[in-house]
């Protein structure tokens, strides 16, 4: 299925609140000068940037554009700071309990390799090339139907790994970029704050390589999965875009019959 395809279904199989949002890194100045958006005219957080690109805006990132310390090392604009790398620096502001734990936490961290000379970050549903990697931030409901969307296809999601910190830039987007393999978040209090995140939010990174995958599975799973509320949702959603709702089946559910009490009744 094409991009925008992609977008359509997630979009009718899922209540998002946000769009998806593709990263896409350059490592050729040329190339990326060379397309076609805007290069931001000042400082911006990274995880704002996709904040941003998931109400629609597109835009062009490089060096001087990160606002963020942390957002600019994960994506290897700057070099660590000895005082990350060695641990003594989050050990100093009573993060972590000694500079070893503190330490660990930066050791086992993915960032970008390889220095890029710029970064697009904008909706998924704007791209004509593929990007490498696809941000979703939103209700648990719409991670968790992400993940059973992957794991139709590839069984159980065993590479998950989050910390509280360095949420979208080092979870969702350096992480999930090295590893090729999807990663969730439960955000941090950085992005929370600069990026303006609802409470109750959290994210899942995806690489372009699995996202058509996950996508139908989505789509292969909501029979089971989707309660009859959401399905008449989903049918609504679908016919809004001209999309086939046969395969909608009501009243059937992969655990019809399973719970012997039902529901328990609050008084």
């Amino acid at each position: 299925m094409n991009i925008k395809n992609s977008v359509d279904l997630i979009e009718s199989y899922l209540d998002l609140d946000r769009k998806p949002v593709g990263i896409k890194f350059f490592f050729d100045k040329d190339e990326f000068d060379k397309f076609e958006i805007l290069q931001k005219d000042r400082k911006v957080t990274y995880c704002n940037s996709v904040q941003l690109a998931s109400k629609g805006r597109s835009m062009k990132l490089t060096k001087e554009n990160q606002a963020c310390p942390n957002g600019a090392f994960a994506l290897n604009m700057i070099d660590v700071p000895e005082p990350i790398a060695n641990g003594k620096g989050r050990f100093s502001k009573n993060i972590y309990k000694s500079p070893e734990v503190s330490k660990s936490i930066n050791d086992d961290m993915l960032f970008i390799k390889e220095r890029p000379a710029g970064i697009v970050v904008m909706p998924l549903e704007n791209y004509k090339e593929e990007p490498d990697v696809v941000i979703v931030v939103g209700k648990s409901f719409n991670i968790m139907r992400m993940l059973q969307g992957n794991a139709y296809f590839n069984g159980y999601t065993d590479n998950l790994r989050t910390v509280g910190l360095q949420a979208v830039c080092q979870d969702l987007t350096t992480y999930t970029y090295n590893t090729q393999d999807i990663n969730i978040s439960l955000l941090c209090p950085g992005t929370r704050l600069v990026a303006d995140w609802q409470i109750d939010e959290i994210g899942i990174g995806i690489p372009f390589a699995k996202w058509n995958q996950v996508v139908e599975g989505v789509k292969e799973t909501a029979n089971p999965f989707e309660r009859n509320k959401n399905k008449e949702s989903i049918e609504k959603r679908l016919k809004e875009r001209g999309l086939d709702v046969s395969e909608i089946k009501f009243n059937e559910n992969y655990d019809d019959g399973s719970y012997s009490g039902g529901k328990i009744d609050n008084d």
